[in-house]
């Protein structure tokens, strides 16, 4: 039977694309009514998860998202392991038990789940001794491969940047106007709206829009870029990279980055598809930490978002809280 993560990616596989409004909706319903006790904003928090494992394309501006095609890509610098991210529909898993039966060696891992968060799919790996041979293992499953999607996904970032003037926030709806708090990390009633800054509100269909101002203009943004505009204004860094402990592995590291500035959907996937895996939490220390990245792929990561990385020395026998 599948578990609730991979029904809700079988269910949005078969369904191939909508509105977001609706597969919000339908995720929703569907965690309730396996009695998942979930908190505000968690069908928002799965839809982004999902994404940034490489299941779902989401267009937030449009408020639309259609089920990636099935890719299969090699996990960097590991030994052997190859990640199939995209869409599994019912023909799709089919493929997959037959090819276990057959000639692939499938390894699932679970994602972990935060309380109060609806479950996203299992990480399936496939297993290879030879990079050579993937290409026809890819053809056998139906998927299309790509020799290393994490690391050319680095050098493809997009610059941050705000997006075209937009109008301030309407009579009717300033009683809704929060502004973004760099310090805290969140957002808080906005006495005004006169400064520089980063501020949300609703508009008159009760749409939430994310808009920056600098000077006497307002620019579209989206939530994450704009977190980011406002730690470049204010002069903060919120990334930090340390190198893994182990032997020859010096260059490969943990990216930790704050709670309150979530990478945007782009940098996410990369940074994700570098294990396949959903982020570490650490509540101790509050970021999230994204395993397995090279140094330049971390430096890459945080130029395109106009932040200074701090490189931390790797502490030996060390222990970290986690979730």
């Amino acid at each position: 039977m599948l578990s609730i993560g991979n029904l809700l990616l079988r269910w949005a596989s078969e369904l191939g694309g909508g509105h977001v409004s609706d597969l919000r909706a339908g995720v929703l319903r569907t965690a309730r009514s396996r009695g998942i006790p979930v908190r505000e904003g968690a069908d928002g928090r799965w839809l982004r998860d999902v994404s940034a494992l490489g299941h779902l394309d989401v267009d937030w501006r449009r408020g639309l998202w259609s089920a990636a095609p099935p890719v299969l890509t090699r996990v960097p610098f590991s030994d052997g392991s190859a990640v199939i991210a995209g869409r599994r529909t019912a023909a799709f898993d089919g493929l997959v038990d037959a090819a276990a039966d057959d000639w692939a060696a499938f390894l699932w891992a679970e994602n972990e789940t935060a309380e109060g968060d609806i479950p996203v799919p299992d990480t399936l790996y496939l297993q290879y001794d030879a990079a050579e041979g993937l290409p026809l293992d890819a053809e056998r499953l139906g998927c299309r491969y790509v020799p290393c999607a994490a690391i050319q996904m680095f050098s493809l970032l997009p610059e941050l940047s705000a997006g075209p003037r937009a109008a301030p926030p309407g009579p009717g709806n300033t009683h809704t106007v929060e502004r973004y708090h760099p310090e805290s990390g969140g957002y808080g009633p906005a006495e005004s709206y006169n400064e520089d800054g980063l501020y949300r509100w609703r508009s008159a269909d009760w749409v939430r829009l994310v808009q920056v101002r600098r000077g006497s203009e307002f620019l579209s943004t989206e939530h994450e870029y704009g977190v980011y505009l406002e730690h470049e204004r204010a002069g903060t860094s919120v990334m930090r990279w340390k190198a893994e402990g182990g032997t020859g592995r010096q260059r490969i590291g943990r990216l930790a980055v704050d709670w309150g500035a979530p990478l945007p959907p782009l940098h996410a996937r990369a940074a994700v598809l570098c294990t396949g895996l959903q982020p570490r939490f650490h509540k101790l220390a509050r970021t999230v930490c994204y395993d397995n990245l090279p140094l330049t792929a971390a430096e890459q990561l945080a130029k395109s978002l106009h932040q200074k990385l701090e490189i931390q020395k790797p502490t030996v026998g060390s222990g970290e809280a986690e979730r």
